[in-house]
């Protein structure tokens, strides 16, 4: 399976932090700023142009010193959270 973000959202960093923001019509159905954490960041970034979980899983394993069965549960957990927002593509 595939998983893309919406279009209508840009990155910016706040301080430390880096947000996704909606823009255009995706702030009707998007009220507010996404938080993303530096793995969120990176993940973001795969997801813009769609990748699979396997892609995603390998480059936190590729980017922080961690084992597979974490870095699956991570990405299942950050996707979860993206889908529960509606920020993903069905």
């Amino acid at each position: 399976m595939v998983y893309k973000v919406k279009d209508g959202f840009v990155l910016r960093k706040v301080g430390l932090q880096v947000m996704a923001v909606p823009v255009g019509r995706r702030t009707s159905e998007i009220h507010g700023m996404i938080a993303l954490t530096e793995s969120g960041a990176l993940l973001w970034d795969l997801l813009i142009s769609g990748t699979e979980k396997i892609s995603l899983v390998n480059a936190l394993l590729d980017e922080y010193e961690i084992d597979e069965s974490t870095a699956s549960r991570d990405v299942d957990m950050f996707l979860r959270g993206l889908k529960e927002q509606g920020v993903l593509e069905e």
